[in-house]
């Protein structure tokens, strides 16, 4: 009952008062020896909007107060084998972070970042089944045209066949369309296409598969897709589909090959200088 009132007299005290102190001071709050400074408490403070500001900042201290207080309980009635296997795993974690962040350091201050074009290919050639498509991509154009559209059989006709003098001229007046792409450079998923074109039932999307073209008219628009190159499922990726990921496991192979350098340059130097020895 006692604990009770005293913590309900706490919560009180901290919610009652003024938690900005005067500007002498450079903390809100003390249990102890201990304080919570203006700049901490003002970090944790980021992003509160100003009608949740009070009791967020009670709630803040009263947090702050309660750790304090049951640290301090902790290391007076735990038990000492307790409280050493707690400092030993904030040792632990400690020597854990510091060796991380100082072999990540040497790491990035070393590793050289250039891509290089060999290596990805010799790497997407060796492992080609990881590559394995799990839907179908295309490189495509499409054009949507306003329904009024004066010269649509031509437009269509020269998507559908689509050389280089089709392009040119498909570009030439792309200033009439409503919307479109020409571009042949990407890759896209067949869940991007559906998305984009969610007029596309599974039916028309054989259809466009079979005959690398689809047309669909709405009561806006007259849309014409072209497929120029398709990969189906289950089969092995384009390398440029794949670039970004093959420059990744690229770059994280050579970090590992680089860790494992570090770590055996540092033994064989410790050793040199016998500042380590094993016994």
């Amino acid at each position: 009952m006692n604990q009770n009132f005293w913590y309900l007299s706490f919560l009180i005290f901290f919610t009652s008062c003024n938690i900005i102190s005067d500007d002498d001071s450079n903390s809100v709050a003390k249990y102890g020896d201990t304080y919570l400074s203006k700049q901490d408490f003002s970090s944790m403070m980021e992003g509160v909007e100003k009608d949740d500001s009070i009791s967020k900042s009670n709630y803040i201290i009263n947090n702050w107060a309660i750790e304090k207080i049951l640290n301090e309980r902790a290391e007076l009635n735990l038990d000492e084998s307790k409280l050493q296997n707690i400092q030993s795993l904030v040792n632990e974690y400690k020597s854990s972070l510091l060796s991380e962040a100082y072999l990540e350091a040497l790491i990035n201050s070393t590793i050289d970042l250039e891509i290089d074009s060999v290596e990805i290919q010799d790497f997407y050639n060796k492992n080609e089944q990881l590559f394995k498509l799990n839907e179908d991509i295309f490189k495509m154009v499409y054009i949507e045209l306003p329904l009024d559209f004066s010269d649509s059989y031509q437009v269509r006709s020269k998507i559908k066949r689509f050389r280089n003098d089709d392009k040119i001229y498909l570009d030439s007046i792309s200033y009439r369309y409503k919307s479109y792409s020409l571009s042949t450079n990407n890759w896209i998923t067949e869940k991007r296409l559906l998305e984009q074109f969610p007029f596309i039932n599974n039916y028309s999307y054989k259809s466009l598969k079979n005959y690398n073209f689809f047309q669909f008219k709405d009561s806006i628009s007259l849309y014409l897709i072209k497929i120029i190159e398709l990969v189906e499922k289950g089969d092995v990726s384009p390398i440029e589909h794949v670039l970004p990921t093959l420059e990744y496991m690229s770059l994280n192979k050579r970090k590992k090959e680089l860790m494992i350098n570090i770590k055996s340059e540092i033994l064989r130097d410790a050793l040199q200088n016998k500042k380590l020895e094993i016994f």
